[in-house]
């Protein structure tokens, strides 16, 4: 999909683009990230969520950022005890995300039980 995309041109490979990490798509990164983390890599799944938390934040066209890379974040920092960096990364989607869809998201839910 992400290919044709870029392979067709005009608004929507310009689309795909902004999504664009290290020549992938963010949305490409989502098995490789599972894969790291059964593989117990966790630091590499770290790098590679970050990447793709990054680009969706590039393409998220006044919406809110894809949550799912925060959410694998925010996980793998909690398995690594990382409860500030956590904390962290869950901040930055909700300050990436306009007002009206904040209330109600997982990680809003995630971050209201982490600061209680």
């Amino acid at each position: 999909m992400v290919r044709e995309a870029l392979q067709e041109g005009g608004a929507r490979a310009q689309q795909f683009r902004r999504g664009m990490v290290d020549g992938v798509h963010y949305l490409e990164l989502v098995e490789p990230i599972k894969q790291l983390k059964r593989d117990g890599r966790l630091n590499e799944a770290l790098v590679l969520c970050y990447k793709a938390i990054e680009a969706a934040e590039r393409d998220r066209d006044g919406r809110e950022p894809a949550p799912w890379y925060t959410e694998q974040a925010a996980i793998v920092h909690r398995k690594l005890g990382q409860k500030a960096e956590e904390i962290a990364v869950l901040s930055r989607w909700l300050d990436s995300t306009p007002k009206s869809r904040r209330a109600g998201s997982r990680i809003a839910e995630r971050l209201a039980k982490l600061e209680s």
